[in-house]
């Protein structure tokens, strides 16, 4: 069992009580239900029906919380054993939807299981390039974590869907009055006030949507038409059939590896937060955090979901709780999976009104930027250390900066291109080594020792 550090309320091995267990596991919760619209957008950009996205969606929450636990429990070679739950998030959305539109959902799923596979063989190779990843990489990656979610944190605050739309007033005042509170109870609460920051600015924003902005409460007026239970299948047959595409296979590999570096960074920044008293990464629990991730990759698309991989925003949270315990992982993902069944109260959480939403991703993710930065700062920055942060953070910035120009990409190099996270973990592991290839020899030599 690891040493709780003193600065943790909860730590990785920790067993919190019962009550408090449960409403740090409903706080994580919320955060993942940030990401539960994005299988109900890609089954409406196909023209698919609305039971196939009520499925898909209850599908992946399940598939979510079996990831989450799968990721805690620190099983034999599979499972970090740190607080780093599962979500759906964006990075499948666009190969997913490639291949709905180029074979159907069981292209789509088929295509999400062999990149799932992909992502466990690749993690077998990661405890042997230890050398690749000194602290000041570790570091750059873990703010790049924080960094990628920096787009969607910011429209979710403003109550926008795209930077493009005009912003209301109500929204912004929703925003600032859940961002204020999540801030001032963690900045100047005690005990629990200070523990529950998120769910108090969660509640609190979500009564000022539902005084400020009317048609929020018009919007839950389609929980009356949901069933109380429900299995989330829409057809046995056709929801899990898959296919192969070879003409598929250049994007989801690519894709697959960009997913291994996110999730890689997503474990060391919660192995960061968990073990901060560690001098350099310990490669196991990562690599086996690797093959968690893989497996739930492609347990997803056997099941007819959207794929789903490991949450920065989770780990920025556990790190402004100071709760990081992996018990908490095991709750919340027990938890989303049976709320997959229970279509009203799914439906109900992720109607969260979006600048509430934005809050609580922007709390999450300060912490997460200046962990990183912290990181970086812990020994002294020689030349070539200032040149690999600076050259990585340029390229992996100008992803968000100038897209466009990165679309004019083959289709098979573009996914490298796509997250600040994966550009700028490229270019730091690359430039790094190249920037200390005299030193290359004695680094890998001693990794074997």
């Amino acid at each position: 069992m690891n040493k709780k550090p003193d600065d943790l309320i909860y730590g990785v091995d920790d067993v919190p009580p019962p009550g408090a267990l449960l409403m740090l596991s409903f706080q994580q919760m919320m955060l993942l239900f940030t990401a539960a619209t994005f299988p109900a957008l890609l089954v409406r950009e196909v023209g698919g029906s609305v039971d196939i996205a009520s499925s898909m969606v209850a599908m992946t929450m399940v598939a979510a919380g079996l990831g989450s636990i799968l990721q805690a429990l620190r099983l034999p070679g599979v499972g970090s054993g740190y607080l780093c739950p599962n979500l759906c998030g964006p990075s499948y959305l666009g190969v997913s939807l490639q291949a709905a539109w180029h074979g159907g959902f069981p292209v789509m799923h088929g295509m999400i299981v062999f990149a799932g596979v992909l992502e466990v063989l690749l993690a077998n190779i990661i405890r042997y390039i230890r050398f690749l990843f000194p602290s000041v990489v570790v570091g750059l990656v873990v703010m790049m974590v924080g960094v990628n979610v920096i787009a969607v944190s910011v429209t979710n605050f403003f109550g926008v869907a795209y930077a493009f739309d005009s912003v209301r007033g109500a929204d912004l005042l929703v925003g600032c009055i859940a961002l204020l509170t999540m801030v001032g109870c963690n900045l100047w609460g005690r005990g629990a006030l200070r523990m529950y920051c998120l769910l108090i600015g969660i509640l609190v924003g979500w009564g000022a949507a539902l005084l400020l902005t009317p048609e929020i409460r018009s919007a839950y007026e389609v929980l009356r038409s949901k069933p109380v239970f429900a299995l989330p299948v829409y057809d046995w047959r056709e929801q899990f059939r898959l296919s192969f595409s070879a003409e598929l296979a250049v994007p989801f590999i690519i894709i697959a590896i960009c997913g291994s570096l996110k999730s890689f960074g997503n474990l060391l920044a919660a192995q960061k937060i968990s073990e901060p008293d560690l001098k350099e990464v310990k490669m196991k629990p990562v690599a086996n955090g690797l093959v968690a991730d893989g497996i739930t990759t492609a347990m997803a698309g056997f099941m007819g979901a959207m794929a789903v991989d490991t949450s920065s925003s989770n780990i920025g949270l556990a790190a402004a709780t100071r709760a990081v315990s992996r018990w908490i992982s095991v709750v919340t993902g027990v938890i989303f999976a049976f709320l997959g069944f229970f279509p009203k109260v799914s439906m109900m959480i992720a109607l969260v009104p979006r600048p509430v939403v934005g809050a609580s991703l922007i709390f999450a993710v300060s912490i997460m930027i200046c962990t990183g930065l912290k990181e970086m700062l812990e020994q002294p920055l020689d030349q070539r250390k200032i040149y690999t942060i600076g050259i990585a953070m340029i390229f992996g910035l100008s992803t968000q900066f100038v897209p466009a120009l990165y679309a004019a990409l083959p289709s098979a190099y573009q996914p490298l291109f796509q997250s600040p996270l994966a550009t700028s973990t490229l270019f730091a592991i690359i430039v790094y080594q190249l920037f200390h290839i005299d030193q290359l020899k004695d680094a890998f030599r001693r990794t074997h020792e």
